[in-house]
């Protein structure tokens, strides 16, 4: 589907915005690369990025090379932490206009086998997606398509909202050390995310091994 056509559908569906999800580490690649990579694109600048346990099937799959946005904040629709990571990037949904070619998945890659019919993965036609593509439906993953697997940051850029694992009120040391890292490479807004009292974040983050793992460098 061209983007062109997509974003039409977006726009009509109220998606102004689109987020990206990732771990300090990775983040911080992306910033270094002024753009939105693809993780092939990462692995083959040589730059650090989280490893997901998803990497090996996404080769097998073709997707390693596509670029991954969702359509809706995960971590404030789902009142949890976003499983891909604790920095997000927002972006103006016209971001999509930059690619070279648009697909929105039925479901997230990692439920695929690779005799998964293209049509069960996802959207085939404008019709298709006008009537069934919804904001908010986790699987319906948005993938850009380029030909060197990344789109450079510009205006549509908007902001990085970071979370915070502190059970108090005051910055937690991996918040203050994510946003001193993050800030040194963009002049973006930064914000400290606020969730809500029944956010599930903070009881997430208990595990020492995921807030390493997500805020190392």
């Amino acid at each position: 589907m061209l983007p062109e056509e997509v974003y039409d559908v977006a726009q009509k569906k109220g998606m102004l915005h689109f987020f990206h999800a990732n771990s300090l580490a990775t983040s911080i690649s992306l910033l270094k690369l002024n753009s939105l990579a693809s993780r092939k694109h990462v692995e083959s600048s040589g730059l650090a990025q989280t490893v997901q346990y998803t990497d090996d099937i996404d080769k097998s799959l073709g997707v390693w090379n596509d670029v991954f946005l969702d359509t809706v904040d995960i971590h404030r629709r789902a009142s949890r932490r976003n499983n891909y990571g604790p920095i997000l990037f927002v972006f103006d949904s016209k971001i999509i206009l930059s690619a070279s070619g648009v697909r929105i998945t039925k479901t997230n890659p990692s439920k695929w086998q690779i005799n998964t019919p293209i049509e069960q993965r996802y959207f085939t036609s404008i019709a298709e997606l006008d009537t069934d593509w919804n904001a908010g439906n986790f699987d319906q993953m948005i993938t850009l398509q380029t030909p060197n697997g990344a789109i450079p940051f510009d205006r549509n850029f908007l902001s990085v909202i970071i979370d915070d694992p502190a059970t108090g009120d005051a910055p937690s040391k991996d918040y203050i050390a994510a946003e001193e890292e993050v800030s040194k490479l963009t002049n973006r807004t930064i914000t400290r995310r606020q969730c809500t009292s029944w956010c599930k974040c903070k009881e997430n983050y208990q595990s020492s091994w995921i807030t390493s793992k997500m805020f190392s460098i």
